[in-house]
């Protein structure tokens, strides 16, 4: 279900130096949001919103941007009236004293995984709308995604769901998180159900309210925008390593296959949740 060399492609030129680390606002980052419309056009991917890029104010320190800037996507299903959100980051740290964060781990990985999977569903149609969203400014506040939930450009009450990617690429220990099953347990069985034909080893948890040994991701990245409007989410991520938010997080430190495998194994998820959406996730009544 995952095109490995457009993947392996897209992870190597978002990861790249002349990328300038993508922070929000630089030219950097105009570069990635270019690069990933470009790639969403000739892909066959309609935009969401014109030209496929959402703006939204934004007044962040350090900095003198003004502007924050979403792109987004959509394929449509046979059924359009409730959409699934498979987002990531696209935006890092920049360049601090002269030094490129090339954020590849963090998360080039997900913004070329989610670009993979978009490529897959633009020649193979889902039965639901799928949204593709690459959310800029989660490093300053989670800016962008909170920006999308805010004035989302389709009612909120379509959305039914949000399958959110940060860091799928260090397998150091060739295992895989997916949170989201303590707080929504529907999405469980399809989880487990991945996991017994995974290529990597799929582990659920970091989603508890109360301590269990692992650290709560739930508000750590940006599935925790649709969260605080009630909206389901699966987060798939890894434990950070030594080069999180370091300037060794780069691209020669992944290993291709087990990036791959990864990326896989969040396409099966989602190929699972598209078949079973009716009966898995509730509808939403509010909003």
């Amino acid at each position: 279900m995952v095109d490995s060399a457009l993947l392996w492609q897209s992870f190597a030129a978002l990861a790249a130096d002349s990328m300038e680390g993508r922070r929000m606002g630089t030219r950097g980052n105009a570069m990635a949001r270019k690069f990933l419309a470009e790639r969403l056009a000739q892909l066959g991917v309609s935009p969401l919103v014109p030209g496929y890029v959402q703006h939204f104010d934004v007044t962040w320190r350090d900095t003198s941007a003004r502007d924050g800037v979403n792109v987004l996507g959509i394929v449509r299903g046979a059924d359009t009236t409730r959409a699934v959100v498979v987002s990531a980051h696209f935006d890092h740290l920049g360049v601090r004293h002269g030094e490129i964060y090339n954020g590849a781990d963090d998360n080039a990985s997900g913004s070329a995984a989610v670009l993979a999977l978009a490529a897959w569903y633009a020649a193979h149609p889902p039965r639901h709308s799928l949204i593709f969203a690459w959310f800029d400014g989660e490093e300053a506040g989670l800016r962008g995604s909170k920006a999308f939930v805010e004035s989302p450009p389709v009612p909120l009450r379509r959305i039914v769901a949000n399958v959110n990617l940060d860091m799928v690429a260090r397998l150091d220990q060739n295992e895989l998180y997916a949170a989201g099953a303590t707080p929504f347990p529907f999405f469980r069985p399809l989880l487990q159900a991945t996991a017994r034909e995974a290529p990597v080893k799929l582990r659920m948890g970091h989603d508890l309210s109360q301590p269990d040994g692992l650290e709560n991701w739930i508000g750590q990245s940006d599935q925790a925008a649709f969260y605080a409007k009630g909206v389901p989410f699966v987060y798939f991520g890894v434990e950070d390593h030594a080069d999180y938010h370091r300037t060794t997080d780069d691209a020669e430190r992944v290993d291709a296959g087990r990036y791959v495998a990864a990326v896989r194994t969040i396409a099966d998820f989602l190929h699972r949740l598209d078949e079973s959406l009716e009966t898995t996730v509730p509808r939403r009544r509010n909003r």
